[in-house]
């Protein structure tokens, strides 16, 4: 089971968050910023992350091994997000081994309105037909000798109203037989950005969703802000 998912990680890793910053930015014009004044002044001196408490019971960490290899397959993308100085650097995960979920992703900083501009064009792009295209041209580069097939892509619209701005979308895929889906989001809360993920078998509902592991994290952020002022 464990070489099974880390098969699916790496494919979903090395391709759906490789997929998002190529599309992001350079087509979307940047938009007006909308954060709030007061939370822009305040940052958590600690990174904001997910921790195993969020999580319901029977998740555990993802062994070091098994993350490192994951931090392996998003150099590309955090590479690609290098390139518009995003430092999205902070990565968790989470797995439940029994029901085979995955709960993961990469929280940062964004330190000035350029940052979180980007990010917001990165977001909004998401959002756009053309995102889905570039989905659906993953399939002829996916390893053929894994057996992996894209079967649906949907955009999750409830998952737009979080935060300052936000995203997601759901994708299903074929992996060895195996069908499982990869739920997605983004969002932006000031001046903290993440992306978050939740692998879970096709068929059976997550044992948490990926909008609940969102709204953890910027309820996260906004304790941490609310008690830790950054000097002007």
């Amino acid at each position: 089971m464990k070489k099974q998912i880390t098969l699916i990680l790496s494919i979903f890793t090395s391709t759906v968050f490789a997929a998002i910053p190529v599309q992001a930015v350079p087509s979307v014009d940047l938009p007006k910023q909308t954060n709030s004044p007061n939370l822009e002044k305040k940052a958590p001196t600690q990174p904001t992350t997910l921790t195993l408490q969020d999580l319901p019971s029977g998740y555990k960490e993802v062994p070091p091994q098994l993350k490192e290899a994951i931090a392996v397959q998003l150099e590309p993308f955090k590479r690609l997000i290098a390139k518009e100085n995003l430092p999205l650097n902070n990565f968790f995960a989470f797995i439940e081994p029994q029901k085979m979920e995955v709960v993961m992703g990469f929280t940062g900083m964004l330190a000035n309105q350029t940052q979180q501009a980007q990010f917001d064009a990165a977001l909004q792009q998401v959002q756009q037909p053309e995102f889905e295209k570039e989905i659906k041209k993953l399939q002829p580069v996916l390893p053929s000798d894994q057996q992996v097939q894209l079967l649906d892509y949907k955009a999750l619209p409830e998952a737009n109203k979080l935060a300052n701005t936000s995203t997601g979308f759901s994708l299903g895929a074929k992996i060895q037989e195996l069908l499982v889906n990869f739920d997605v989001i983004g969002f932006r809360r000031s001046n903290f950005g993440s992306f978050t993920a939740v692998m879970h078998l096709k068929e059976k509902q997550p044992s948490i969703s990926v909008k609940d592991v969102a709204t953890k994290l910027d309820r996260r952020f906004l304790q941490s802000s609310s008690t830790t002022n950054v000097p002007k």
